[in-house]
């Protein structure tokens, strides 16, 4: 017999609060120093319904950082779906994307902060490329957009793709997102008095956009 739409909005209820909690527990310690013990009674649940629900820490680990991700992305994509993406020009859309990391330093310092701490603690553990697969699943669309972007870009010749699109992304957007990161996180010799950095990081945006629009028509 299956489950009725009641039981099922409780089970969906109760997993959201166990992801939200780690979210918060991961946030204000390292995942590293956060037990699953900790994570049931705060998030109000049992041991043994936590361990039902993910067998261990890496794997809640994961499944916070894709719930959170999509979520992020599913509200830029309601905002900026990927279908519009040939409406504007590609630098239009780099211009955009790099406003965007700005915006989650602004914003979302705790997506940014959880990212970070996860990357680290995920390079430590065993985990198998399955384990991972709903993670990637959640950066689909970024990816996806990115990639469109750079093909854009190819007709349009409003940015360089002289250098494999790869490459690029590195150097450009994954720089941006490290800074914002960097920034959000608090890694930084700066002022005690003033904490908002926007001001570094708009810098740094023009510096990248005069790298990308550097050569743009080869």
């Amino acid at each position: 017999m299956g489950k009725s739409e009641k039981q099922m909005d409780k089970e969906q209820g109760r997993n959201q609060r166990i992801i939200d909690t780690a979210f918060r527990l991961f946030g204000e310690k390292k995942i590293e120093a956060v037990s699953m013990d900790e994570v049931a009674k705060e998030a109000g649940v049992g041991r043994a319904t936590l361990f039902r629900c993910y067998n261990n820490k890496t794997e809640l680990a994961i499944a916070v950082c894709a719930s959170k991700w999509k979520a992020y992305l599913d509200k830029l994509d309601e905002a900026r779906p990927i279908s519009s993406i040939h409406d504007i020009p590609a630098i239009g859309r780099f211009i955009f994307t790099l406003d965007s990391y700005i915006g989650m330093y602004q914003n979302h310092k705790d997506l940014l902060q959880y990212n970070d701490n996860f990357n680290n603690y995920i390079t430590h553990q065993t985990v198998r490329q399955e384990e991972l697969a709903n993670f990637h699943a959640s950066l689909n669309s970024v990816n996806t957009r990115l990639h469109m972007m750079y093909a854009k870009a190819k007709e349009d010749k409003t940015f360089r793709t002289d250098i494999p699109e790869e490459q690029f992304m590195r150097v450009t957007v994954h720089t941006m997102m490290a800074a914002c990161t960097h920034y959000a996180g608090g890694f930084i010799w700066g002022a005690t008095d003033n904490k908002d950095y926007t001001g570094d990081l708009l810098l740094l945006k023009e510096m990248i956009l005069n790298y990308a629009r550097n050569d743009a028509n080869l």
